[in-house]
């Protein structure tokens, strides 16, 4: 079989992923929208849930700058790539994106961040009530159960113990020699997180062995091999990412999870309460109702109100209300067409950029 040869990258292309690059060194949305004190308000919130009944959270932020400018210029930029064919309106979709990611950041802890979130975590396609249906059927499972009986859980950061997270995660990058550091957070939303030569490491959380491998597995499979696959392809748009390829990514890396075993009734139930948790942002619920509401669904009080607090953060943001939709958006592309996995796997591509990007694999 006669390999088809790679097209050649047109000129303005390089000129392209300068800009949006430049442009994206500018833009930290979880960072300015992760509040400096969320651990102290975490333990303060759950010891008052605990004895005096709900409590409302003040949460801190880094004072934002203006993004006007930025975005500005990424709008004036995304026109000019729009009238380039198919290739430059992925260009100018992700141009645009990333002027609504700035708008986020400036507006991160202030009264502007609901609204801002909504434009850029919109519902998107079919995808989206299906996701509704199937969070609603799995908060309606029964009891969590633990695979094999393991109850024994280690502590993330904990050094000594083979069996911990950041252990395991240093042995995985070591065992692929990646270019990655691995730090240890104490104020991280999830459990881990990856970033522009580094993986974030949650600190002083308890874990199951199947929740540290389960993460392992996320982290670098889902997330750090596709960014290390990005620097190598000739179109620099695959390093940037197309738009709602940061989403796509999210609901691959649980596509992974779902095909090593990884999505049983407590990982289920985990990303169903943040579902309905994210949902109930997008209808302006406040910190209180949400928080009830996963008490509602049997969440343990500290679940909830982690929960209740990843999905207000900035003041709203709801980015969780993207995974499960991206999941079943992957899962239906991979019964499609199985070798779209050949293209998702090459940075954060979305799945409807998938078919155009092919060529450039």
């Amino acid at each position: 079989m006669i390999e088809q040869e790679r097209p050649h990258p047109p000129g303005w292309a390089a000129r392209a992923t300068a800009a949006l690059s430049q442009a994206c060194g500018q833009v930290r949305v979880i960072a300015c929208n992760t509040p400096s004190n969320l651990r102290a308000e975490l333990h303060r919130l759950e010891a008052a849930w605990a004895t005096t009944g709900a409590a409302a959270p003040h949460f801190v932020y880094e004072p934002a700058s203006s993004s006007a400018p930025l975005q500005r210029a990424l709008e004036g930029l995304a026109m000019d790539l729009a009238a380039r064919g198919e290739l430059g309106e992925l260009y100018a979709a992700r141009a645009r994106e990333i002027a609504d990611d700035a708008a986020l950041c400036e507006a991160a802890g202030g009264p502007g961040l609901w609204a801002a979130a909504r434009t850029r975590y919109a519902r998107r396609d079919a995808f989206d009530a299906q996701a509704d249906a199937e969070a609603r059927g799995w908060l309606d499972e029964g009891p969590e159960h633990n695979p094999g009986g393991e109850d024994e859980r280690v502590r993330s950061d904990d050094q000594g113990s083979p069996w911990s997270l950041v252990r395991r995660m240093r042995e995985e990058i070591g065992r692929g020699r990646l270019p990655l550091r691995v730090v240890v957070m104490d104020n991280l939303a999830s459990l881990a997180a990856t970033g522009e030569g580094f993986v974030q490491v949650i600190a002083g959380r308890p874990l199951t062995r199947r929740d540290v491998e389960r993460t392992v597995l996320h982290e670098i499979a889902g997330h750090v091999e596709p960014r290390l696959r990005a620097l190598t392809p000739a179109l620099g748009l695959f390093t940037l990412g197309t738009a709602r390829g940061a989403d796509d990514q999210e609901g691959r890396a649980l596509w992974l999870e779902k095909s090593a075993g990884f999505l049983d009734a407590g990982r289920r139930r985990e990303i169903a309460w943040r579902h309905a948790a994210a949902r109930s942002v997008e209808e302006q619920a406040d910190f209180v109702a949400t928080a009830r509401l996963l008490l509602e669904h049997a969440a343990p009080l500290a679940t909830a109100l982690r929960i209740a607090a990843r999905v207000h953060r900035g003041g709203g943001l709801g980015r969780e209300a993207v995974y499960l939709p991206a999941l079943l958006r992957v899962e239906a592309a991979m019964v499609r067409d199985h070798a779209i996995d050949e293209v998702l796997r090459v940075g954060r591509v979305a799945v409807d950029a998938a078919s155009v990007l092919r060529a450039w694999v």
